[in-house]
């Protein structure tokens, strides 16, 4: 990754956060890193995404692990913060688009 590399979200990745990316331990796969970089350009507030847009647990600290789907509740309200832009409620619930939609489908949720 460069530091210059636009996202879909058209936000460069800044130095703090290229340093942040390389210097975690990455015990998931590419994947991960994908849907970390996808929901810090679509949730950074600045021009620019930066180390703590990445929210990436301190080095050191016991990662903490989802251990089940998003509920109802969940969704409803990460819709809700997402002001009804799914790609921003799955970025946040760390799903795809098309889970998300699954996941609405199954709890009855209409699209906003």
């Amino acid at each position: 990754l460069s530091a210059g590399r636009k996202l879909s979200a058209d936000k460069p990745i800044g130095e703090s956060a290229r340093s942040a990316l390389l210097k975690h331990a990455w015990p998931g796969n590419v994947r991960e890193l994908r849907n970390v970089i996808q929901r810090a350009g679509l949730l950074a507030t600045g021009d620019r995404i930066e180390a703590a847009d990445l929210n990436l647990p301190k080095a050191g600290s016991p990662r903490q692990v989802a251990t089940s789907e998003p509920d109802r509740a969940g969704i409803e309200a990460a819709l809700q913060r997402a002001g009804g832009v799914i790609a921003q409620a799955a970025a946040e619930l760390n799903l795809s688009r098309q889970a998300l939609y699954r996941r609405m489908e199954r709890f009855g949720i209409k699209q906003p």
